[in-house]
């Protein structure tokens, strides 16, 4: 009899793309899945039985206004933004969540939910159905729960000295109290669903029964064991159905790819930064803005290709290097090609991905607001110097190692169905 799975997730950016891409693996496997987005991902879960939310929020295509994630909108403080994140996602709808899933189990039950690690409300639908819980990630850890990992967030590189220690614990037991300011509405849900109070709003990830993080281990600092329930499924990657095919105008000429989000960050000033950054040197920008930007919105430059969307595929063979701002997606495909990388993080998970290519001699960082001068002169070295390139096509090479399309983590996930 075929598993019955619910894949839930929300509009936030990069990470529908490779939830889509396990829930396809799955049902190639075996699995009756439905997939519960918004509105906005139909089109990337095309192929897939899809389901809207209805009282949880349901963003619409193009509904940037509405989404969450903001970044850019708010200050870098971290309560600012855990306070943001508890209210859009984690906590204040937590009951809406729960109560979409709860409907659609009674409609047709199912033997597993897999949610993003964010949506709590999913994990308690699970919690008051009976039904086992599976968080997928589509990058790195988010919450300060691990204790062999800087916590999330500051962009702290891995050590082993005894004030890494420290600074690590400290700033880890700060963040995980950071979560509490969504405790009342959290708790809330669960008194309405008939559950028990939790002392800490992160506690609710305890019931999970996996946590599938789709990365690699090698990108996550080299670790040589991981702890239970977390498990790598590899880095997902899919083309996005707006990029096209790419050829370069002038052959032999060394490229710089320029990628930022596909959602809106506020990255529209440090793409300009970055085109000027590469005039006068020997180098041919190609741009790739996605969705979020309009090309009319930035200046036209001769030394730089400003494209809507082109496959990075197609153009990383060409590269010399490439200046992202640090999202998963955006860091890993370069490093498969053994590109080298200058990270300008702007928010989100970009300081923690930027931290680790740093650290295996993969690239540079900078900061987002880095001037264009600032960024001519951190691209230099990388394109001059062998031992870039030479780090990133070595752990470019331990990334696609882990790589099998999610199958080893597809049959874990259909192992904890069947069992259930």
């Amino acid at each position: 009899m075929r598993p019955a799975i619910i894949l839930a997730t929300f509009e936030g950016g990069g990470h529908v793309t490779p939830a889509a891409q396990f829930a396809r693996r799955l049902q190639a496997d075996g699995a009756a899945l439905r997939f519960v987005s918004d509105e906005a991902s139909r089109a990337a879960a095309a192929g897939l039985p899809f389901q809207p939310w209805r009282r949880a929020p349901n963003r619409q295509p193009g509904a940037e206004a509405a989404a969450p994630l903001r970044d850019h909108l708010r200050a870098f403080w971290p309560p600012a933004l855990v306070r943001s994140l508890c209210e859009e996602v984690i906590c204040a709808p937590a009951l809406a969540y729960a109560e979409d899933l709860l409907a659609m189990l009674r409609e047709e039950p199912a033997d597993l939910i897999i949610c993003n690690e964010l949506l709590l409300g999913a994990m308690l639908a699970g919690e008051k159905a009976g039904v086992p819980v599976v968080s997928f990630s589509a990058n790195i850890w988010p919450y300060p729960t691990r204790t062999d990992l800087p916590p999330f967030g500051p962009g702290f590189r891995s050590g082993s000295q005894e004030w890494h220690s420290r600074r690590d614990t400290f700033a880890r037991d700060w963040t995980f109290s950071l979560y509490d300011t969504g405790l009342p509405a959290l708790n809330a849900a669960r008194a309405a669903l008939g559950l028990p109070p939790l002392a800490h709003v992160l506690d609710q990830l305890q019931m999970l029964r996996l946590s599938l993080l789709a990365t690699a281990q090698a990108f996550d600092f080299g670790l040589d064991s991981v702890p239970e329930p977390f498990a790598y499924a590899g880095p997902l990657l899919e083309t996005p159905p707006w990029a096209g095919r790419w050829q370069p105008a002038r052959p032999g000429l060394p490229h710089v790819l320029i990628s930022f989000s596909s959602t809106q960050m506020g990255q529209r000033g440090a793409l300009r930064r970055c085109i000027a950054a590469l005039r006068g040197l020997p180098v041919r920008g190609v741009l790739t803005l996605g969705p979020a930007v309009e090309p009319e919105s930035l200046p036209a430059a001769e030394h730089v290709e400003i494209l809507r969307g082109a496959a990075h595929d197609d153009i990383l063979p060409h590269c010399a290097a490439a200046i992202v701002q640090g999202g998963h997606g955006s860091v890993i495909r370069p490093l498969l090609h053994g590109v080298p990388l200058l990270c300008l993080p702007l928010g989100r998970d970009n300081a923690d991905n930027a931290a680790r290519v740093a650290q295996a001699g993969a690239g540079l960082v900078r900061g987002g607001r880095a001037s264009a001068w600032r960024i001519r002169r951190a691209l230099r070295p990388l394109l001059e110097q062998p031992h870039y390139r030479d780090a990133a096509r070595r752990l470019g090479q331990a990334i696609a190692a882990e790589m099998d399309g999610g199958a080893a983590a597809s049959a874990r996930v259909l192992a904890i169905a069947r069992q259930d």
